[in-house]
């Protein structure tokens, strides 16, 4: 079966990334992985954590630390995800964001990568670096950025 790759953090842009991911799955017929990068300081196991969709988000609680805070970030996509009726799962995993996404993307052997832009200035894009160019430039699959997000 088609795997989409849906790359989400905790900013505004999630949802509207996450509806995008929502058109693309039920077009292509396609489970989707949302998949949240942290700090590898701030993980508790070296091993990527995954994420079934089952709880309801308002019973989560209030987000204490990073690995809690992309938990509930995924929980959330999912909820969005399974209310729209496409099977999908959340793996979070410590690492750079966009080397980490495209290491995921080929484990998955997905078909696609969804993720949202920031809208950068230019002088925050000099000093952060772009996540979307990067993972643009080294992915082995397309990749479909949202610029409406903002």
């Amino acid at each position: 079966m088609t795997m989409l790759l849906v790359a989400v953090d905790n900013s505004d842009v999630s949802r509207k990334v996450v509806a995008l991911a929502v058109e693309q799955a039920r077009a292509l017929k396609a489970q989707v992985m949302v998949l949240c990068c942290i700090d590898p300081a701030y993980a508790t196991c070296g091993e990527p954590l995954d994420i079934t969709a089952a709880e309801d988000p308002a019973d989560f609680g209030a987000a204490l630390d990073e690995q809690n805070t992309a938990e509930l970030v995924i929980r959330h996509a999912l909820a969005q995800l399974l209310g729209a009726g496409i099977e999908a799962r959340g793996r979070i995993v410590a690492g750079e964001s966009a080397e980490t996404i495209v290491a995921q993307a080929s484990a998955l052997d997905a078909q696609m990568i969804i993720m949202g832009r920031r809208h950068l200035s230019p002088f925050n894009r000099l000093l952060k670096g772009s996540v979307s160019a990067a993972v643009i430039e080294r992915a082995h699959c397309p990749v479909l950025v949202d610029v409406r997000a903002q």
